[in-house]
Formats: C-alpha cells, structure tokens, sequence
C-alpha cells in the first residue's frame, strides 16, 4: 500500500490528466492527494470512477489558483475531518489500525506563510485527534536548511526556521526521501535555474512507530514542476543475503539473555552436542543455533507473557478478598518487574541509548530509537556500476560482490 502527494499545477486539461492516470495505472496508490488542481468539486464523481477510486473529497480552486483532492480506495477507509483551501484532514483506516493523514498545502505567498504554520498548530491542537498517529504530507512551500535550495537567492534564515519551529514543537519528523533530492525546478534556463525541495512527508513519533519499515521515493516529473513523492506503508524488507547466516537465522547475541539462568546452560549443550572434530567455528555455529531456538521458544514470548501478568496482577489487585492473595500478588509483582527488566535491555541494546540509567524501562523512546536504526541501515537500493538505481535483492547482491570482487583482486 502506497500514499502519493502531487502539486498537479493545473488538471484542466487532457493531457494533464492523462499523465495522472499514467502516474495512478503505474504506481498503484492506495491514498492520492492533488494540490493547486485548480478544479471544482462538481468533477469529483467523475474523477473517482474515471481513475479508479472508491472516494473522492475536493476542495475548490479559487479563481484560476488553488483546489486540493483526496482520493482513496480500499483497504483504506476515509473519514474527513475538516478541510480548508490550504488542507484536507482525515482519519484513515486499515483493518483494525487508524491513524490521521493531512494533506497539506503551504501558503504560496512569503509574507502569508506564518498562516500555514498557525493551521498546523490549530489542527494538532484539535482533542479528538490530539493522540491519532498523525503523517502530513504536501507542498509546504518552504524548505528546512539552505541545502534544499540549489540556485537563486538565498532564503531568509526566519523563514527557514520558523518552519522547523513547528515541526520540532510537534514531534513531526521528516521521513528520509529516496530519489531525487529536490522536488521542484523553477523550469528556467541558464543561470536563473532553481531548485528546491519543497514537497515532502512528516510524521509524529506515534505514525514512525506504527509504520518503522515505511519509506519515500521521489518519482519524476509528471506534466507539473513538482516531483510526485510516493510513501510505501510497508517498506521493502533488507534482503536476506545482507543479515542472516549461512543457515538462514539472523543472529545477535542478546544482552537480556545473561539474565536468565538457562543460557549458560542452553551454551553448555549446544557446545557438548557437536561433533568433538568439529572446528571452533562449527561449534560456535551449534551454539548459535541452539541460542536462537532458545530464544524463539522460551525468552522473545516476553511481550506477551508481560501483558498477561499484569493482567492477572490487576484482577488480583482489585478482587473484593485480595487480602487472601497477598502472597500471589508479591510473587506476580517480582516476575513482573523480572520480565519487564529483560524486555528493557532487549529494546536498549537495539537502541543503543547508552546515557540512561537502568530503571526507565520500555518506554516509546526506545521503541523510536530502535526504529530509526534499522530504518537508516535499511539498504532498499544501491547504485551499478553503471549508474542505474537497482533494488531487486538479486540486482543488488551482484553489485556488492562486483564490487569486493574488484576491490580484493589484484591487478
């Protein structure tokens, strides 16, 4: 499943739509949202069975300027929230997650740009939605840091902050785009030539959690002078050959493990089991096998098992004779905070948050730090030889051994 955002520059005429419904017939998105359509919302129901989609909200042009649409199919299912010539704003569902989706339009005008900062203050501000996993996407008409500009003037340093201002102050954290870096081109020649990246995704610290593998990818030029900027939901998964072991089981040794008094043993076995010819390397191979089925079977139920306890833990706590279970309750509450102390370490180690303290347990915090590690040593793509952009897992393993291959061989 896959969200694209597009600043169109105008559908009203043929050929501008039939790049649309080449863009739509191409990439399959599951959520579309247009900005400056310069369209009415009288076209909607023929813009919803001609490109294939279940819904259809627009919003109206003003004059020969502006007009937003949002179109969706399933699985998803739309409910929108409120709207204005400057954003459209939805909850989104999929099967039994919801999450909140904004797609954003910033004010075109300098002067006017405080005024989209303001709206995206007023909608997170909104209660109903306050706690929903929030993702916006859009042309905010702004960029971040100077590097997003390439030719022309320089940008005011307030204008680049007070962007970065609000997305700081509500956790809306840009997601790191594939592709082409800048997203618009003034179209000029010579030396007025400008680019910039001015379209893009942002999503709070509980939307990252609920997609970690999501990724962005910048497509090319459709018609307009904006980029379309395709977000996949559920990214491409690292190819097996680039972490997992000759047997196919990826292998980490686990900090939590020391902590319970079966690993020592489960060491002691794998090593006695193997072949006593084998080499130091095969026997380690056995322990990290037994390790691993260790691990499946007994130790990563630890999530599950903690939940359960806690419930258990409550029902005791608030049943009309707990008295009578006073000691079962001392018991659950030492298995708890044992379960809770390797479920701790398990999500620190990947974080690898070394300043804190031992006792903050398995907060949000952790969860988001491990996320973005694997999201920043995900490779979804590598570059041949050859300059083409490869990311099928095949393409991808011949460039690596092409390239060791070459590195290693002497001349």
């Amino acid at each position: 499943m896959s969200i694209i955002i597009w600043n169109t520059r105008g559908l009203g005429n043929p050929r501008a739509f039939r790049e649309l419904g080449r863009l739509i017939a191409e990439k399959k998105p599951t959520l579309l949202f247009l900005s400056e359509t310069k369209m009415r919302e009288v076209h909607c129901r023929y813009w919803k069975n001609k490109l294939g989609f279940s819904g259809c909200f627009m919003v109206d042009c003003r004059g020969r300027s502006g007009g937003l649409a949002l179109l969706w199919k399933e699985p998803f299912s739309v409910l929108v929230k409120s709207y204005s010539h400057g954003h459209i704003d939805c909850l989104v569902q999929e099967k039994d997650r919801v999450w909140r989706f904004t797609g954003f339009y910033g004010q075109p005008e300098t002067h006017l740009r405080h005024f989209s900062w303001e709206l995206l203050h007023r909608l997170r501000g909104l209660t109903e939605l306050r706690m929903m996993p929030w993702l916006v996407g859009g042309d905010f008409n702004e960029i971040c840091f100077d590097s997003e500009k390439l030719g022309g003037n320089r940008r005011a340093p307030t204008q680049m902050q007070a962007f970065r201002d609000i997305l700081d102050i509500y956790d809306l954290q840009d997601l790191h785009c594939h592709g082409e870096f800048f997203t618009w081109v003034n179209r000029r020649v010579s030396n007025n030539l400008i680019f910039e990246r001015l379209d893009r995704y942002v999503g709070d610290l509980n939307w990252r959690l609920l997609f970690p593998s999501a990724n962005v990818h910048s497509l090319e030029f459709f018609h307009s002078d904006h980029r379309t900027i395709c977000l996949k939901l559920h990214g491409e998964q690292v190819p097996n050959q680039f972490i997992r072991g000759n047997n196919g089981l990826s292998f980490r040794f686990e900090k939590g493990w020391l902590l319970n008094e079966d690993c020592r043993l489960v060491v002691e076995n794998g090593w006695k089991a193997s072949d006593p010819t084998l080499s130091l390397g095969d026997r380690m191979e056995h322990c990290k096998v037994a390790l691993l089925q260790w691990d499946k079977n007994k130790i990563r139920h630890t999530p599950r098992i903690l939940k359960a306890q806690r419930e258990k833990l409550n029902g005791l706590r608030t049943s009309d004779n707990w008295r009578s279970h006073e000691a079962q309750i001392n018991e659950l509450e030492e298995e708890i905070e044992d379960l809770a102390s390797k479920e701790e370490m398990y999500w620190r180690q990947r974080s690898r948050i070394s300043w804190l303290k031992d006792g903050d347990r398995n907060t949000k915090f952790f969860h988001s730090k491990a996320s973005n590690r694997r999201i920043q040593n995900t490779i979804t793509g590598l570059i041949s030889s050859h300059g083409d952009w490869c990311t099928e897992n095949r393409e991808m393993s011949t460039i690596v051994l092409d390239y060791f291959e070459s590195l290693f061989t002497s001349t």
